[in-house]
């Protein structure tokens, strides 16, 4: 079931947002003019993307700096503290769908 998260163009301004979506809390980033959803929760100890920093598609975790593809959930760099790499799974990503100038998620099975 899809449901509504942001009008686009709130988006497009703020680039990145951070929406509770059934108790999900899920961040849209607007990014070379196409939205994505993901997990606001990194998944190597669950802390919010949405504090991190996007640049080239890539989030990037504040707490232990692992960074994901915004597009795939994909790791493109694992987790680290000091000098050690943590083991990292891939983020969970959402589809979405843009109509009438707003931003539609479809969260769960």
């Amino acid at each position: 079931m899809q449901h509504f998260a942001i009008m686009l163009e709130d988006l497009m301004q703020q680039h990145k947002a951070r929406v509770m979506i059934d108790q999900t809390a899920v961040l849209f980033v607007y990014h070379d003019g196409t939205v994505f959803a993901l997990a606001d929760k990194c998944p190597h100890m669950g802390a919010s993307l949405f504090k991190g920093t996007v640049e080239n598609g890539i989030v990037t975790c504040r707490a232990h700096r692992a960074k994901i593809d915004i597009k795939t959930g994909a790791i493109e760099e694992k987790a680290r503290m000091m000098f050690l790499r943590l083991p990292t799974r891939k983020a969970k990503t959402y589809p979405v769908v843009i109509k009438d100038g707003k931003v539609f998620v479809e969260v769960g099975s």
